[in-house]
Formats: C-alpha cells, sequence, structure tokens
C-alpha cells in the first residue's frame, strides 16, 4: 500500500503549507468555527450557520434547533454545558456548483476544516457563554477508502496551534493493529492563556481487518481513521 501512504503524506505536507491560508482560502461571504470566540455571550454569535440541532460528542445531530440561542432545550454534559451542532451555510456552495466553478466549489463544499469535512459543536453554559467548541472527523457521505486521511487532521490542527504539546499514545483495542509504520494513534493536549486544547487521532485497523486478504483480494475501507479536536477555557 505504499501508493496510499504517499498519497497520504502528500496531503499532509500539502494541507501543512495551506494552513497559513486558511482563512483568505475561506469561502467568502460565510463565517467558520474559528469565528466563534471563547467566553464570547450566545447572543454575540456569528448568524450566518444553519442546521442547528443538539450535539451528542462529535456524533450525529439530535433535536432540531432554531438556533445558539435554543442551547437550553439540549441536555447539559457533565460539567453543565450544552452542545450545540451547526452546519455552514451552504448557499455559496451551490452557486458555485451552478456556475460550475470548481476552486469555489472545492472552498465552499460542506463543513470543512483544513479540507476534512467535520461535525462542528459549540459548548455553552448555563448563562449562554462560549466555554469551548468541538471539531471531530465526520466520516458521513464520505466513502471509507477516502477517510483514510481523516486522522491528519489532528497534524493540521497542532500546526494551526503551535506550542508544547504533550502527546501520549493510545492504546489499541485487543487485536488492533497500526497501518503500516503510521502510529498515530495518540492524545495530546496544549494549556496555556486559560485555554486548554485537546486533540485524539486514530488510525488502525480493527480485529481481523486489512488492506489486502488471505487471497489477495484488496480491501480498501477496513481501517479506522478519525480525529477529535476541543478547546476548551480553563
Amino acid at each position: 500500500m505504499t501508493t496510499r501512504f504517499a498519497r497520504i503524506a502528500a496531503l499532509s505536507l500539502g494541507l501543512f503549507a495551506a494552513i497559513g491560508a486558511e482563512a483568505a482560502m475561506a469561502c467568502a461571504g460565510r463565517p467558520t468555527v474559528w469565528d466563534i470566540s471563547l467566553g464570547a455571550a450566545v447572543s454575540d454569535l456569528p448568524t450566518g450557520f444553519g442546521d442547528y440541532a443538539c450535539g451528542s460528542n462529535g456524533g450525529p445531530p439530535g433535536r432540531p434547533l432554531q438556533g445558539f440561542g435554543d442551547y437550553l432545550q439540549c441536555n447539559p454534559d457533565q460539567r453543565g454545558w450544552h452542545e450545540v451542532y451547526f452546519r455552514y451555510d451552504d448557499e455559496e456552495e451551490f452557486v458555485a456548483r451552478a456556475l460550475e466553478q470548481q476552486r469555489r466549489i472545492a472552498m465552499c463544499e460542506g463543513t470543512q476544516v483544513f479540507g476534512i469535512p467535520v461535525v462542528a459543536s459549540v459548548l455553552l453554559d448555563e448563562g449562554g457563554t462560549v466555554q469551548g467548541i468541538r471539531i471531530v472527523s465526520d466520516p458521513r457521505g464520505t466513502e471509507p477508502a477516502q477517510r483514510d486521511d481523516h486522522w491528519a487532521l489532528g497534524n493540521m490542527l497542532r500546526r494551526h496551534f503551535p506550542g508544547d504539546w504533550e502527546c501520549s499514545p493510545l492504546a489499541l483495542g485487543p487485536g488492533s493493529t497500526p497501518v503500516g509504520s503510521f502510529q498515530p494513534d495518540q492524545e495530546c493536549v496544549l494549556s496555556a492563556d486559560g485555554v486548554e486544547m485537546t486533540i485524539r487521532q486514530h488510525y488502525h485497523h480493527r480485529i481481523g481487518q486489512a488492506f489486502v486478504d488471505d487471497f489477495d483480494v484488496v480491501q480498501p475501507g477496513l481501517f479506522v481513521s478519525d480525529a477529535y479536536f476541543e478547546m476548551i477555557r480553563k
């Protein structure tokens, strides 16, 4: 699977180079998750998002909401915070598709961070103050074989927020194995200036999984590849 690893490496290097230009390359006319500030009041949050719903820690959206202001309709977590899921406005994407503007489609397609589809959510306390944001790679609508780069989102986020990240390996489950020489299963934490960021990455085969079976049949989608990011006030 040398070609697969080469493609991942090339993608990661290319996106690392683009991280500094994220804002410039963003889809014009719509806000992103980075426009949400920790400590902001719910009434001050950007209004250009859509598909609001109660969040599920990176999983599918729950109860539909009219906006961030309905956060109290979502059950609080163990910290007493309410998670509100949202998606980026898709109007610009539809316009780009109608005009067949491929570059603009790539920039405006779905809810993405550094080119990776994500589930984005904001964490609000009882009083409506933003205590955190959460970004989790989103497997929905993506063929399994095309998700092999989702773990690399964690690397890109560490580059986006440079600092003394403390990383420790995550134990693989029984029978799970790394993908080739890649061993990115880890949790990294960075605390600075009253903010704590946590990144968790996974890229491995579960028990019984492999890219090629015992009969040399290629199985390109049998792996786990994901990334989890949380930024909270401390």
